[in-house]
């Protein structure tokens, strides 16, 4: 048992002398905010040309909106990562605000997003740095994922 215990002693050690880490995943691989959105929700998603995810869903589709009738609700809000300081919350005033029949989010990470879907809440992080805008007008949804900072 000594034994083992010294190779995987010297074994930390080494790596920590060459300054090796675990392998991650990449931040150029990670699926960006839309997309993890849209996973998160159950809602296809088309890649933008540029790389950045974009797409518009509806709550409803045809035969639910005309045919067997029928209602739902879509909501939005943010929430700041735990543990939260006053300047977090005063950060995150405005980000969502009503505009006209609905509501746009203007987001910039670090935040976690809120989002009532077909009857159930979805809660979303963002990283620091990552931006995107979600719109909501009446069942339509659209989330743009925007350069980050």
């Amino acid at each position: 048992m000594s034994s083992v215990v010294r190779a995987w002693s010297a074994a930390a050690v080494f790596l920590a002398s060459t300054g090796a880490t675990s392998p991650t995943q990449s931040e150029t691989s990670k699926p960006d905010f839309c997309a993890r959105l849209a996973t998160n929700s159950g809602i296809d998603k088309p890649a933008s040309p540029d790389g950045r995810t974009a797409w518009t869903a509806h709550a409803m589709n045809f035969g639910q909106r005309f045919l067997v009738g029928g209602s739902t609700a879509t909501g939005v809000g943010v929430k700041p990562i735990e543990p939260a300081t006053v300047a977090d919350y005063k950060r995150l005033d405005d980000m969502c605000l009503m505009k006209g029949k609905g509501a746009i989010c203007q987001l910039v990470g670090p935040v976690i997003f809120k989002f009532n879907w077909k009857g159930r809440e979805v809660l979303t992080p963002m990283a620091p740095g990552e931006r995107a805008t979600v719109e909501v007008f009446g069942l339509k949804t659209s989330c743009r994922t925007e350069t980050a900072l």
